[in-house]
């Protein structure tokens, strides 16, 4: 039996219905290229879920369409970090070393994960999504579980996480006049006063040798 991969695609609206009854041709959509082994190979990118690109989720502008291809056809990448090499050819390379097939992927582990497809995608593998009645997403978006899963590991790692990420953020204020910091020489606290609303934030000073 034939794995198929469920993700999403979002096309200019005028586009939809002859894509819908047309397919998607490679040569003509493609919008990734990856030389490996001496060899030039064409992908066109989608995503793992539909609000992983929420400008063109409230867009009147674009559609989204679901795509059903079979797993062999279909890589993941971060997408993070082709956006950040365009300029950059180390973070370019970064950007192929995370290219992996489908099924290796564990949700979570990149910040904006891409499925890359090398095949022409045909009309019966494409249908619209109506966002109201697609398929059920078990996670907001893909950015949003990335980060999560790093906050819940230091956690996990660091009993004292909550306090040294509020630390170094209210102490990143105080370098821009917006708080006030009280320390005391025989005390593991710090004191963070908003300078607008003048109310105040106690917080446990990190110890950088549990790091």
């Amino acid at each position: 039996m034939i794995e198929l991969v469920e993700v999403y695609r979002y096309l200019p609206a005028e586009e939809v219905p002859n894509v819908v009854e047309c397919g998607l041709k490679l040569t003509k959509w493609y919008d990734r290229t990856i030389i490996a082994d001496g060899q030039k190979n064409l992908y066109i990118s989608a995503l793992l879920n539909p609000k992983d690109d929420m400008a063109k989720y409230c867009s009147d502008n674009f559609k989204c369409v679901r795509l059903e291809v079979p797993s062999k056809y279909c890589h993941v990448a971060d997408k993070s970090l082709y956006l950040a090499g365009q300029r950059n050819p180390e973070i370019m390379n970064l950007y192929y070393k995370t290219l992996i097939p489908v099924e290796q992927y564990i949700f979570g582990s990149y910040r904006k994960p891409e499925c890359l497809i090398n095949t022409t995608i045909i009309y019966s593998q494409i249908s619209e999504l109506n966002k109201g009645l697609g398929s059920p997403v078990l996670y907001n978006n893909s950015e949003e579980l990335y980060l999560n899963n790093i906050v819940e590991s230091l956690k996990e790692e660091h009993d004292n996480f909550n306090d040294a990420i509020l630390y170094y953020l209210y102490d990143s204020l105080v370098k821009e006049g917006k708080y006030r910091k009280v320390e005391s020489a025989d005390s593991n606290l710090a004191v963070f006063n908003d300078n607008r609303t003048d109310k105040f934030y106690i917080i446990k000073k990190p110890d950088l040798k549990k790091y």
